[in-house]
């Protein structure tokens, strides 16, 4: 469990924002009745809340977030950089109120359904993560970050996850829109003015204005526009922002509406959470607002794509590369490193060791060259020198055949140390690779080669400031 003797960030105090004129102005006019504790609101600190991951940490004592079955409120923020369990992927730092995705995934989808779902503006992974936990083995999501810089945070955050049914791509909205009716929910997080995170981003607060918020839904409609000839006929899209903006988010449904033929879809919520449903024209949103739940400003909506594309076949299929398509692989150490389901099987791709499912095998065929693929599956290590060399994934991987290794278990120094990826002495007698544990929870691996072990945490991974 989180260990709350670490350190605490000084958030329990009110904070007073100096919050834009015309801001404030328009939340009257929005909000009316309400405007006056919405705007109170900006000046309470947030709230700090974590989602779980259920088959890492079976249990946890702590408020319930009422829309997600694994979301968690904590009393108060710990120094989350020096918990072990964080890096072993036993939970993730989520915002509470984006945590509601959920409810769209178990309201409107079977949990043994195949789905294949595109999350365009993926990072730093909170929703992406979030909905493969809801995936079942046989579907695949890919995450997708247009921007490549933030591509490195993405690909830790998932790999720490464990979760397998992911693939990781770096690609304009554009690109995915020349696949013909490929997925079955997409999910946009749209880059919006951020109004609903100011008292947690004051850069936001800078950055707003009138016009910002403006360019914002001009670049909404190129993203929807350009993405959306990619979701099948009768597929969901998800749309949310972190803002109270108008302009982006109920104008944009409208939009969609009388540009497209979609049509909204209503899910159910509990009178108790507290959420703001808006209804009009048989289109619903639902906004979270701050001053009504522990969370910060956000508004999704789910809408449904009625008609169809009517343009052919995939444009990519005559660039897919089929001389390097994953090949299937056989040899007993990774075979036996992992569980595997029915419809996955172990692949050499890329010149590493590869957990794939059929899903992410079809898509690699679709998908081409346009959009570069970063990761897929779960990676399982490489071969060197005809010695194989296990990965970090495998080792945070939810399906790891962990009676398979030899381990050791780290204290907590022990285990800070190896996270900082320090110089690392235990007396070990076998040679050979070590998983190492921390409340028996996989944190990565060492190699012990008889009088020193080898620390193979990722170096960019490591803990630099503790």
């Amino acid at each position: 469990m989180l260990n709350y003797n670490l350190h605490f960030s000084a958030l329990s105090k009110n904070i007073r924002l100096q919050l834009p004129e015309k801001f404030l102005k328009r939340l009257d006019e929005q909000f009316r009745n309400q405007s006056s504790e919405l705007k109170e609101s900006f000046s309470l600190p947030p709230a700090t809340s974590i989602r779980i991951h259920p088959n890492k940490l079976k249990s946890y004592s702590a408020e319930k977030i009422p829309w997600s079955e694994f979301g968690f409120y904590l009393k108060e923020r710990p120094l989350f950089t020096i918990d072990p369990l964080l890096h072993a992927g036993c939970y993730y730092v989520q915002e509470a109120s984006s945590m509601f995705m959920e409810q769209v995934f178990t309201q409107l989808f079977s949990e043994n359904e195949k789905i294949i779902v595109l999350d365009l503006c993926a990072a730093p992974g909170g929703k992406s993560t979030h909905i493969a936990s809801l995936l079942n083995s046989k579907s695949v999501l890919v995450s997708n970050e247009i921007i490549q810089s933030r591509i490195p945070v993405l690909k830790e955050n998932i790999i720490k996850q464990g979760t397998g049914n992911i693939m990781i791509t770096n690609s304009d909205a554009k690109n995915f829109g020349a696949l013909n009716e490929v997925f079955d929910c997409i999910v946009l997080d749209a880059p919006c003015s951020g109004e609903g995170l100011f008292r947690k981003d004051k850069r936001a607060i800078s950055e707003w204005s009138e016009e910002n918020a403006h360019h914002c839904s001009i670049r909404q409609k190129r993203i929807l526009d350009d993405v959306l000839p990619c979701l099948r006929q009768n597929g969901l899209l998800i749309y949310s922002t972190c803002t109270f903006n108008p302009e982006e988010n109920e104008m944009q449904l409208k939009w969609l509406k009388e540009s497209f033929g979609f049509t909204g879809v209503r899910l159910k919520i509990d009178r108790d959470w507290n959420i703001d449903e808006w209804n009009e024209d048989d289109l619903y949103a639902y906004r979270f607002l701050p001053n009504k739940l522990k969370g910060e400003g956000f508004f999704l909506s789910v809408m449904r794509k009625t008609e169809s594309n009517n343009f052919s076949e995939t444009v990519y299929d005559s660039k897919t590369d089929y001389a390097n398509l994953p090949k299937k692989y056989s040899q007993a150490f990774f075979q036996n490193a992992v569980l595997i389901n029915e419809n996955e099987n172990i692949y050499e791709w890329k010149k590493k060791i590869f957990l794939l499912n059929t899903a992410q095998i079809e898509l690699l065929k679709i998908i081409g060259s346009d959009i570069k693929i970063i990761y897929a599956g779960i990676e399982l290590g490489e071969i060197k020198q005809n010695q194989e060399i296990p990965s970090e994934a495998l080792a945070l991987f939810d399906r790891v055949n962990i009676s398979n290794f030899n381990t050791v278990s780290l204290t907590t120094e022990q285990a800070l140390s190896f996270l900082r990826k320090d110089a690392f002495n235990i007396s070990r007698i076998e040679k050979g690779w070590l998983l190492a544990q921390y409340e028996n929870h996989p944190l990565g691996w060492l190699k012990s080669l008889g009088n020193r072990m080898n620390n193979y945490f990722p170096t960019e991974w490591r803990i630099r400031n503790y």
